[in-house]
């Protein structure tokens, strides 16, 4: 009997960890990723919606329609992660310029409205960049909160940000960027499943061993580790990557590797803007990650890698070794 399949919105800002989670999405066993809307965050809009189509391109996908969503955030000047994702925003990777495919005419917001309407009870939203997109929506057409199922994402840090070897605030890049937004999308009452970027940093990461075992699964390993060659996580005395986005998506494929616990949540939009706070409670519709299986985890991953042996991106990852060397001397 075939498993039937749950319809997603992939709401993403490529960005390293954004690319890998899209990509070990589209031929997931539960998935049927049904629209990919891009937004400002890693790095600017044109850049992202690049990106995003590329990585249609690269996995025979481009028949997904992509919608460029949200060029700032609601009420503030975006930042960008350029200086951790790099220019191109896939971290040692360089893709092509340009793509054949480009994005549809509907915005994000219209195009989500749209997919929802078509299958509502019977969707779900994997945010991975700042939720501005997501917020616009609630806040346009309401009754979107009754069609959608769950909405998985990545974006707080509840419990702070590791500096000389303490965690000292509490600011993550898709909650500082937008907590507007972030608030918006926790209140509406839709269920959400939250993975704090400190699971991903800390729980949920690659050591440097494991990408490397990564990358001699197949070509498309190796393209991962291309990108990752660029994206070391900082602050750290081992290299290591982590996994933030990617957790959003595996929140929602295997919730055994997280141990999650039900909260309700206050975000900062004053003095710390992106400081999200929890309380634990019995009833709530959000549940927070408050802890991961490291050894599942790697396992889910490399299991994802594998299904992906069809694809030969050796020439690809050639064309990027070669102008990498060409710009930086092989530096990104």
């Amino acid at each position: 009997m075939e498993l039937k399949k749950e319809k997603i919105i992939f709401d993403v800002d490529p960005g390293v960890d954004d690319a890998a989670a899209l990509s070990l999405s589209l031929y997931d066993r539960i998935m049927d990723v049904v629209l990919v809307t891009t937004v400002n965050g890693n790095r600017d809009i044109n850049v992202v919606t690049r990106n995003a189509l590329h990585i249609l391109d690269l996995f025979n996908k481009a028949n997904i329609p992509v919608a460029m969503g949200a060029s700032s955030a609601l009420k503030r000047v975006s930042p960008d992660a350029m200086n951790v994702h790099k220019f191109e925003g896939l971290g040692g990777y360089i893709p092509p310029k340009t793509t054949p495919n480009k994005p549809i005419s509907l915005d994000a917001v219209e195009a989500m409205y749209g997919v929802i309407k078509k299958y509502k009870h019977n969707i779900s939203i994997i945010a991975v960049g700042p939720h501005t997109n997501i917020a616009s929506l609630i806040l346009k057409h309401p009754d979107v909160k009754q069609m959608i199922n769950h909405i998985y994402t990545e974006g707080c840090s509840p419990y702070g940000w590791k500096r000389q070897g303490k965690w000292t605030n509490y600011i993550s890049f898709n909650a500082r960027t937008d907590p507007e937004a972030l608030q918006i999308v926790l209140e509406s009452g839709i269920p959400v499943s939250l993975v704090p970027s400190r699971i991903g940093r800390e729980k949920a990461f690659l050591t440097e061993k494991e990408a490397l075992k990564i990358r001699d699964i197949n070509t498309v390993g190796e393209w991962l580790y291309e990108m990752y060659d660029g994206y070391w996580e900082h602050g750290y005395t081992d290299k290591r990557i982590a996994l933030n986005d990617t957790c959003a998506c595996l929140v929602m494929r295997e919730p055994s590797i997280f141990k999650l616990k039900k909260v309700t949540a206050t975000v900062n939009t004053t003095d710390m803007p992106g400081k999200t706070e929890f309380k634990v409670t019995r009833k709530s519709h959000i549940e927070l990650a408050v802890g991961a299986n490291k050894r599942k985890l790697y396992k889910c991953f490399t299991r994802a890698v594998k299904k992906l042996d069809r694809f030969n991106f050796s020439k690809e990852i050639d064309r990027s070794k070669k102008e990498r060397a060409n710009r930086f001397g092989g530096q990104n």
